[in-house]
């Protein structure tokens, strides 16, 4: 695992901000935001195998308690 899997609620709250961002900003322009969420310790593809994350993703991550928050 590249990151990890134990968010606080702050982090999580700044995750949903930040994929909401990104799924609205065109592809080219992606990668700073995608910097930011790496940098909270969320790698969707290199730790879950999710290409095109949305929020829904996360919290089906939280609720299968593959990603725990505190």
């Amino acid at each position: 695992m590249k990151g990890k899997n134990k968010f606080t609620q702050l982090e999580i709250n700044e995750l949903i901000r930040l994929i909401e961002l990104r799924n609205q900003t065109e592809s080219k322009k992606q990668k700073p935001i995608r910097d930011k969420m790496r940098k909270l310790g969320f790698y969707g593809r290199d730790d879950w195998g999710i290409i095109d994350l949305q929020v829904n993703d996360l919290i089906d991550l939280i609720e299968k308690n593959r990603i725990t928050v505190f």
